[in-house]
Formats: structure tokens, sequence, C-alpha cells
């Protein structure tokens, strides 16, 4: 819910527009393909791919994920409620985010965000419970060993381990929300994509658009990857590794931007329309599916 917690982090902190200059535009994005939204509330949170091809798509108004086959058709539709990042875990299976919603956030408000598993083979058979005890699970990233990693927008970085029990020592270790700093300058940690042997995490409003590095050994190193400077405050949402080195970013503005992991350029590209959520398209370098507020489903081409 984006757009949302965008209001609420803005009006709570006060934060102001970057007075840094926006990154140059990108001329080699193109939006190939537009998929419209199923129904009026088709809020695609967020979107990921299984071992299959096939693409899972939350629809948070809606408490649903849906499984979308490769021909566009509509698959299977599995109860989730308020559904965030779906990923695909070493084990095949899909761990959903469930509980991204702002009413997570209140103060003194039980941690009822969970993580949920989904059988992509099976998708007739209800989600079952991975985690408990989360605040507003929103991002999730999961490493080889099935290590689950999630962006809290109340409790910030959470390690959760194969048995589904937290790693409060790691998470002590990294960052928070609501805990500003020289390089946390905003709130609302969101978005997760692990690069090599480091997590990648957004900050949903900050005064530079902020992308943070969080080593996997050594989460207290925590350091800012990349300040990407977007309209109005930084407001941004997802993101995945587009090709190898090379970050995308969505914005609710309505821009993705994608930044080089090695030199740290970054560039901006408009799309039209707010951007929730990215996932690389299978086997296809260069090319993305976007999700959005208003629940059309972008293909972007991405060029060198």
């Amino acid at each position: 819910m984006g757009a949302v917690v965008v209001v609420l982090a803005s009006a709570v902190l006060g934060v102001q527009a970057p007075t840094a200059v926006a990154a140059p535009g990108c001329a080699h994005v193109r939006v190939t393909d537009i998929v419209p939204s199923p129904t009026p509330t088709g809020w695609s949170e967020n979107v990921g791919y299984d071992a299959a091809g096939n693409l899972w798509v939350s629809r948070i108004l809606e408490n649903v994920v849906e499984r979308r086959n490769q021909q566009g058709r509509v698959t299977a539709r599995v109860r989730v409620e308020s559904p965030g990042a779906v990923r695909r875990g070493p084990d095949d299976l899909l761990y959903v985010a469930s509980g991204d919603s702002p009413v997570t956030m209140l103060p003194g408000s039980p941690l009822v965000g969970k993580v949920l598993r989904i059988d992509p083979r099976t998708p007739s058979a209800p989600a079952t419970v991975f985690a408990r005890g989360l605040g507003m699970p929103n991002g999730l990233a999961v490493d080889r060993t099935g290590d689950v990693y999630v962006s809290d927008g109340r409790l910030g970085v959470v390690r959760i381990r194969p048995d589904g029990s937290v790693d409060h020592a790691w998470s002590a270790a990294a960052p928070k929300n609501l805990t500003p700093s020289a390089t946390i300058n905003g709130t609302g940690i969101n978005g997760a994509v692990i690069v090599g042997r480091d997590l990648y995490v957004t900050l949903t409003v900050s005064a530079t658009g902020r992308v943070l590095r969080v080593p996997l050994a050594d989460p207290a190193a925590y350091s800012v990857a990349a300040d990407l400077a977007a309209p109005l405050p930084g407001v941004l949402d997802d993101l995945t590794e587009v090709t190898p080195g090379r970050l995308a970013v969505s914005s609710t503005t309505g821009q993705v931007h994608l930044v080089d992991l090695g030199t740290g350029r970054s560039c901006t590209a408009n799309v039209g329309q707010p951007v929730t959520a990215l996932a690389a398209v299978p086997g296809s370098a260069g090319r993305l599916v976007a999700g959005t507020e208003s629940g059309v489903l972008l293909t972007l081409s991405i060029g060198r």
C-alpha cells in the first residue's frame, strides 16, 4: 500500500524534497506490453515467477495471489490476506508476505504479519504459514540456503531461518524502521533483493530516493548503495536485478530507475503510472514485468 504509507511517513517525518539533481533519463527503456487490470480493485502490489515460468501477482485489495500462465491467462487464485512480495525459494515453493497493510503499523497493535508458503504445483491447496510475528512484511528475498529476508515496514529488515524461526541477533543488527540517521534518511523499509553476498532494500520515503546495501554476513555494516533523487521525496517501492550487477528500482511516482552497482551511476525512465513491483522475466535478458497501483501489468524492455 505504497501511496498510503508515503503520505503517513511524509507527515510524520516532515521529509522534504531532495536538493540533489535527478538522474538522467534512460533512453533505452520501453514499455512493450500492457495487460489491463482484471477488476477496478486490481492493485498489483507485487509480482514474481515460479519454476515453471508462471507469473504470480499479489492483488492486495482483493486478498489474493493469482497465477498467470505464459499466455497471460489467470489459472489459479490463492487467498492471502494483504499480500506483498511473492518469491520463489530453493525448494521451488513460493514465499509470500502477508499483512502488508498500514493497519499493522499502528503503535501498540499486535504483530500479526506472516510469511506464507504456496506450492505452485497445487494452487488449489491453501497457503500455509511459514513464519509469524512480523509487523508489516512487504518486500522479501530468499537465499540459496533457504534463509528468508523480509523488508518489514514496522520492524526493519528481518531474517527468518529455513525452519521458520526469526534470527533475532541478525535482525537486531540490520537496518530498522523509524530510526533516522545519516544512512537511514527516511522511513518504510520496502523492497528487497539479493545480489551476490548483499541484500539491497529500498526506503519508501527518503530525502534522496535511497537504496541500502546490507551485507548478509554482517548486517550491521549496512551502507548507502544509491541515492536516486526521484521527483518529490524519493518514493521507492520494489527492486530487482535486471542484468548482472544492475538493479531496476520502481517508484510510485511513475518511474523506473536503473542503477549500476559497480559504478553507482543511475538513470530514470518515466513509465506513465505508479510502479509497485518489478520482476525479471525468466530466460529473457533485459525484460521486466511491472506491477502498478492501477492493477495494470507492464512489460519493460531494458537496453544496454
